[in-house]
């Protein structure tokens, strides 16, 4: 069924105003001041009128353990002015506020006398709660009139929708059974609502317990005058088995415990709608569980402001058993992919979304209102060179129909095979195709091999051999084939205290200078690419020696492409698959991928480019322990073929060929780089001090100077062509502000301090397109409006108008998801085409990530709309057989950052 239109889970105010009474708590001015000394003692050297607000991060983090039902609008606050600190729906226990603020004091650097005396004040002054009206609807039009919500909205408003649907009463699933909501704190600028008893009687897998899950977000649209709310439904998996060790296994990582109680214990405020909730930790010196009070290492869990109901090592030990309710006390872990395999699977269907979403239009209505449906574009959804789907004549019968189509695959796969020989003869410019495999399981040499005579059109050899040899009339290819031996041993690190910096940087450069010197001083050619067969899990997860690996082949002049072990079931499986992924990647780093061709050949230009840029960023807690933020560039000229696709030098300001930017990349990276102090997100990573955040801030604003400097270039030596600019909107607006929301403007670009400037003046012949994905909720969930309310692809304008700038492209089901029923859902039976019940809570549902694709700029006369239809096509690369998650171009850049950074994912 070919579906016209798609709903979206996105809601917007029903009225202009929607004004709501709050609980505020504000701060008195004596005591402000006081924690303003206090606060600035302990900065150090840095001028007063860089510090104007408090950091009350720490304070955020304890208001889920200790006062769930009170809502924080930021992670700062300002000194001088007389805002509030803390919202509430009432007012709350003054005991409670107090040793909160308490708590925040005692993590404050400063003067000690100065901190006590604030302390001291604290426990004298009155903090009354007193009633503000707050317009829940109340925005403002940025220049390039895209609504901007008041900033406290984005807390208050998830958090006042979250209690229309918990008081809505029960939503009654597709079994007939009812659940019910609790609401859990708001963080992160979102809310959420979790059904509550987990329930799990219908998994296959005994004791397998969910809950669904309701998330809430305020987000905006570029060029759109009123924001939205994203209504995400998923659900929540809960432990109840242990490991070998009889703990819970949390992969190093905390765990937020959901805890709630038929009465309140002493020091918690609110009451049983909300969930508690508490970080569970594991202390590797005791060997068991422990609650952290607060994420911060420089606040003692002693300085906790409640003393757990629940007691954090039995729960590590009976996750069951607190699970299923002790003593008035109910008590869940959730369920991460790390801890390993679940009985109920991943995300929720759209048959079970619908009716959940349904019965939310209903808990919301009349204040809020669903968006309105977004209808299917007419232009080509994929490009011209895609590969035609093999059909047989209808009038046949089932064992023609499988013979005619079994021949069309054959036909087919030796067309492409000759394309694959003729392409990589051209990247390597005649030369042969000399390659290398470094294996570590039989079954997956087998596969290599197997794979790349598959993918050339070769005769099937004997794998046994350590070199084979073929050679076509397009391609010679010469095939290496070696046991992955110490290249992919552990890196030496050690295995009881985590390594600096310097001992970390010293284990890489050792093995990456082993592996290069190897390759050195090997006899006989030299391959130009090597897969390696490499483990899954490292014991070790710093020792991972994947990175210090790629670099050793690359400062030989050898691209990398990585596999990992078959450590289980899924992964023996799909090990041929896994192999030929990974040769297609292959030759994708050498430069012999065929580009998506657009079909607006009659109104693009003929000499069309493309050119995306991304950054590269990783936290200094990284398997390197070093912070990275570099810019890459990659240009793709489809009408130059092979040599179509090269990478941006920005020292010598050229284009280099793909292979040749990859190497590039990986030799400017040094193995001793001390970690700099950036942080990993586009927000401010703050431990509670001003002086952490004034660093960040200096940071922040190096990395804008740097982008710039970098786009400046960049931008002004494309005026020679018609270019197809693209960014990731989550990826670069940390450095590139400008793309965020609030200050995008049609047609215009802004790169420095100054006013942005229109499109024209950086040449006629520029267009800028930004995509933006799920990530933080910021495109929302979907499914068709008609029929079975199916999943399906096409590209879908925002509304209708004429020159609308806002799309939204989804894909068709991967290839490991064909064979999903579109009737599934997570609860209750069945009954498929032969009358068979069926049970699919233990299936994994297929979620497809909605891609934004905004068009920023374009030229004066141009259909917009068609900007857009070509990134959509260029999702579908000719040589992959799924779509992929980002244009073709965003996503030669991504791939590029394997050189750059560590990335536990290179798998084919």
């Amino acid at each position: 069924m070919k579906y016209e239109s798609i709903t979206l889970t996105a809601y917007q105010p029903s009225e202009n105003s929607l004004v709501k009474p709050f609980q505020v708590l504000h701060v008195p001015k004596e005591l402000r001041a006081a924690f303003e000394k206090a606060h600035r003692s302990g900065l150090g050297d840095t001028p007063a009128d860089k510090v104007k607000t408090f950091p009350i991060r720490s304070l955020n983090a304890l208001l889920p353990l200790a006062a769930p039902d009170v809502i924080s609008v930021g992670r700062r606050v300002s000194m001088e002015d007389d805002v509030p600190w803390l919202y509430a729906h009432h007012p709350v226990d003054d005991r409670i506020v107090r040793g909160l603020l308490g708590v925040w004091l005692l993590g404050m650097r400063g003067d000690e006398d100065l901190r006590k005396h604030a302390y001291s004040l604290l426990r004298r002054t009155a903090l009354p709660w007193r009633t503000k009206f707050v317009d829940l609807a109340g925005h403002v039009l940025s220049d390039g009139e895209t609504a901007q919500p008041e900033p406290p909205l984005y807390h208050l408003l998830p958090d006042y929708l979250a209690r229309l649907i918990q008081r809505h009463g029960e939503f009654r699933g597709a079994n007939g059974r009812s659940w019910s909501f609790l609401e859990t704190p708001i963080t992160d600028r979102r809310a959420q609502l979790v059904s509550w008893p987990p329930r799990g009687d219908l998994s296959e897998t005994p004791g397998a317990l969910f809950s669904y899950v309701i998330t809430i977000t305020v987000q905006t649209v570029p060029f759109t005058s009123q924001f939205r709310l994203h209504v995400r439904t998923g659900v929540r998996r809960w432990v109840t088995e242990v490991n070998a060790q009889g703990t819970v296994y949390t992969a190093g990582r905390s765990a937020s415990v959901h805890v709630i109680t038929d009465t309140q214990w002493p020091g918690v405020s609110g009451d049983s709608t909300r969930i508690a909730i508490h970080q569970l930790r594991y202390d590797s010196r005791r060997a068991e569980h422990t609650w952290r009070a607060i994420d911060r290492p420089d606040l003692l869990p002693a300085a906790s402001l409640v003393r757990s109901a629940v007691d954090a090592a039995d729960l590590g030990r009976n996750p069951r058993k607190y699970l299923e309710g002790l003593a008035g006390i109910r008590a869940g872990i959730p369920h991460h992919t790390t801890m390993g395999t679940h009985g109920v699977g991943a995300g929720l269907m759209s048959a079970d979304r619908v009716p959940l979403m349904a019965w939310i239009d209903e808990a919301i209505s009349p204040e809020f209102t669903r968006t309105p449906v977004c209808h299917r574009a007419l232009w080509p959804a994929k490009p011209s060179n895609a590969p035609t789907k093999l059909l047989a004549p209808r009038k046949v019968n089932e064992a023609d129909r499988v013979r005619i189509l079994e021949h069309k695959k054959v036909e087919q796969a030796a067309k492409e095979a000759v394309e694959r020989r003729r392409l990589l003869r051209e990247a390597l410019d005649g030369a042969p195709l000399v390659a290398r495999v470094h294996w570590q399981e039989e079954g997956t040499r087998d596969a290599l091999v197997s794979s790349l005579s598959g993918l050339l059109g070769l005769p099937a050899p004997d794998s046994a051999k350590e070199t084979l040899t073929w050679r076509t009339p397009e391609l010679d290819v010469i095939l290496q084939v070696r046991p992955t031996g110490d290249i992919g041993a552990a890196l030496e690190v050690s295995a009881t205290k985590t390594p600096s910096s310097e001992q970390l940087g010293e284990a890489i450069a050792k093995r990456r200078s082993e592996i290069a010197d190897a390759m050195n001083d090997e006899a006989g050619p030299r391959p130009l690419v090597a897969l390696v067969e490499i483990e899954k899990d490292f014991k070790i997860k710093r020792s991972d020696s994947k990175f210090a690996a790629r670099l050793g082949y690359a400062d030989a002049g050898v691209i990398t492409q990585f596999l990992q072990t078959a450590v289980d079931k899924a992964l023996i499986k799909n090990r041929p698959h896994r192999a030929k992924m990974a040769w297609i990647d292959a030759f994708r780093q050498l430069g012999a991928s065929r580009v998506p061709r657009h079909t607006f050949v009659d109104t693009f230009p003929g000499d069309l480019q493309y050119v995306a840029v991304w950054m590269a960023k990783r936290r200094k807690d990284g398997p390197t322990r070093q912070a990275i933020r570099q810019l890459l560039a990659i240009r793709v000229r489809p009408a130059d073929g092979v040599r179509g696709v090269s990478g941006w030098i920005e020292d010598e300001r050229r284009w280099a060929p793909y292979p040749e930017y990859l190497l590039w990349l990986a030799k400017g990276v040094d193995s001793h780089a001390s970690a700099d102090e950036i942080a990993a997100d586009d927000e401010a990573a703050e431990d509670g001090t001003q002086s952490s955040f004034s660093q960040w801030d200096k940071e922040q604003k190096n990395l804008q100077r740097r982008t710039a400097a970098f786009l400046r270039p960049l931008l002004a030596q494309l005026r020679d062509r018609p270019t197809l600019f693209m960014v990731h909107a989550q990826n670069l607006r940390g450095g590139w502000p400008w793309l965020n929301n609030g200050m995008v403007m049609r047609d215009h670009i802004w790169v420095d301090d100054g006013d942005p400037v229109p499109v024209a003046l950086w040449g006629n012949r520029l267009r800028l397109l930004r995509v933006r994905d799920s990530s933080r909720d910021e495109t929302p969930q979907w499914y068709a409006t008609d029929g079975n309310h199916g999943i399906p692809a096409g590209l879908w304008p925002l509304t209708e108008a004429h020159g609308e700038r806002v799309f939204y492209s989804s894909t068709d089901r991967p290839s490991t998801a064909k064979k999903a029923s579109i009737k599934a859902r997570k609860e209750g039976v069945r009954i498929d085409r032969t009358g068979k019940e069926v049970r699919d809570t233990d299936k994994n549902a297929f979620n497809p990530n909605l891609l934004e694709i905004a068009v920023l700029a374009c030229q004066r006369g141009e259909e917009p709309g068609e900007w857009a239809a070509c990134v959509h096509q260029l999702r579908h690369a000719p040589d992959i057989d799924a779509p992929l998650a980002l244009p073709f171009p965003l996503h030669l850049a991504k791939k590029a950052v394997e050189y750059v950074l560590p990335n536990t994912k290179d798998d084919a």
